[in-house]
């Protein structure tokens, strides 16, 4: 990533693309918009309702959840949750929105990296499209995660136009204090920062300064977790191969095991998958140049320190865990970049003239648009089932649902959470 500037693409046909892909993402939202409108409160949300109820809004804002320390996820999801007359529609509607910037956000770093149009295009459809996000998307307190990959995407877009500034900091240390995972912004950043070549060619005491810039927020961040969040961080002795195996599962199996619909399961699935996608990174890591090989690597460096950090914090809840659907979207994003590449390259190759390339171009993706729209079906199907239509029946219409039935938080009492449903005006 070089400090070389960057011509306007506001302009280009290729940026337009890039915005247009980002405003494709919302389409399964539209197509089974009826679906995601009978998903309701879920779970961590009670949860959350009910310590501002406690506790006050500010006093909560500070607080830690679980293994976070997330006040600006708190500030945006309190807000609108309080704010928004209580209409979980709405709440989806501003997850999806967040999507689609996201979507963007991606087209423009890879393009800012050098990235051709092809690949960029087809990493944004997949990660914009791809129905195994139905959790992610469908379930408003998985914004933490979402926000956590928004600032992490504009940091790196910053440091791609600037490299050695100071907005990549402040879009690193909102990322660490919108969820856990969060903390690794920092950690990319001074990584490249020590790596990225510029041609103001600064001193190795400046690098250093800089990475020390970028990283301080999120070891901050990481110390408040440590000392007074609960999670099992605070019980990992003894667990350590636990852990390792989760997250080996996790790098393995994710995103390619529900993107394929993979029907064996087990070690050699495990194993067969991550071969493929370490052999995808070694291959865009060799042939890639300049930007887009440092891209490459920072997302590496993100994968790996993804699933070591839902190993250290998700091991207790089994293997069959690993491919859960809220697992997704980071694998996604990780692995869509050197998927597109490594598929442009091979167009590339194929003897053809440049506009049957193009054409082919245009014909895989829309291909690969309809494939994942349709597969949305199912998936959002279940989903709203699950967490929609049940949800509202044990909460609104059953005449004496058990005292703790709550959908998704079972220690809740019944009486509690709607008591919650009246005072906040949750529909």
């Amino acid at each position: 990533m070089s400090a070389e500037p960057i011509s306007p693409e506001s302009r280009s046909p290729g940026s337009r693309l890039v915005v247009a892909a980002g405003i494709l993402s919302l389409l399964p939202y539209l197509l089974y918009h009826q679906k995601f409108a009978q998903l309701f409160w879920f779970g961590d949300e009670f949860d959350l309702i009910d310590q501002i109820d406690k506790t006050g809004f500010w006093h909560w804002t500070w607080g830690t959840f679980a293994e976070n320390f997330v006040p600006v996820f708190k500030v945006l999801w309190g807000g609108a949750a309080v704010g928004l007359s209580g209409s979980y529609a709405v709440m989806i509607l501003i997850g999806m929105l967040l999507h689609a910037a996201n979507t963007v956000l991606l087209g423009k770093l890879m393009r800012a990296c050098d990235l051709p149009l092809s690949a960029t295009l087809f990493a944004q459809v997949v990660f914009g499209l791809a129905p195994s996000n139905v959790e992610t998307l469908g379930w408003s307190v998985q914004w933490s995660a979402t926000l956590s990959v928004t600032f992490m995407l504009l940091a790196l877009l910053s440091f791609a136009r600037k490299p050695l500034g100071y907005a990549p900091s402040l879009w690193g240390c909102a990322s660490a204090l919108s969820f856990s995972r969060g903390v690794l912004t920092g950690i990319l950043l001074a990584l490249a920062a020590m790596a990225a070549g510029t041609p103001e060619r600064p001193s190795v005491v400046r690098r250093i300064g800089v990475a020390l810039l970028y990283v301080l927020p999120a070891v901050f961040v990481a110390y408040v977790i440590s000392v007074a969040s609960q999670g099992n961080h605070k019980h990992l002795a003894g667990h350590g191969a636990d852990a390792f195996v989760f997250g080996a599962w996790c790098f393995g199996m994710n995103p390619f095991y529900l993107l394929f619909k993979v029907a064996s399961w087990g070690p050699r699935t495990v194993a067969a998958l991550a071969t493929l996608k370490l052999a995808l990174f070694a291959w865009v890591l060799v042939k890639s140049r300049g930007n887009a090989r440092l891209l490459f690597a920072v997302l590496f460096a993100f994968e790996l320190g993804n699933v070591t950090l839902l190993g250290i914090g998700r091991y207790h809840t089994g293997l069959m865990a690993a491919t859960s659907s809220r697992y997704q979207y980071a694998a996604f994003l990780t692995t869509m970049p050197p998927l597109g590449y490594w598929l442009s390259r091979c167009l590339k190759a194929v003897p053809a003239p440049h506009v049957v390339q193009k054409l082919v171009v245009a014909v895989l993706l829309v291909a690969v648009s309809v494939s994942l729209c349709r597969s949305w079906s199912n998936e959002i199907g279940w989903f709203s089932d699950q967490r929609g239509v049940d949800s509202r029946r044990i909460l609104f219409t059953e005449a004496s649902p058990p005292e703790f039935s709550v959908p998704g938080i079972p220690f809740m009492p019944m009486g509690r959470a709607k008591e919650l449903i009246r005072k906040y005006h949750l529909h």
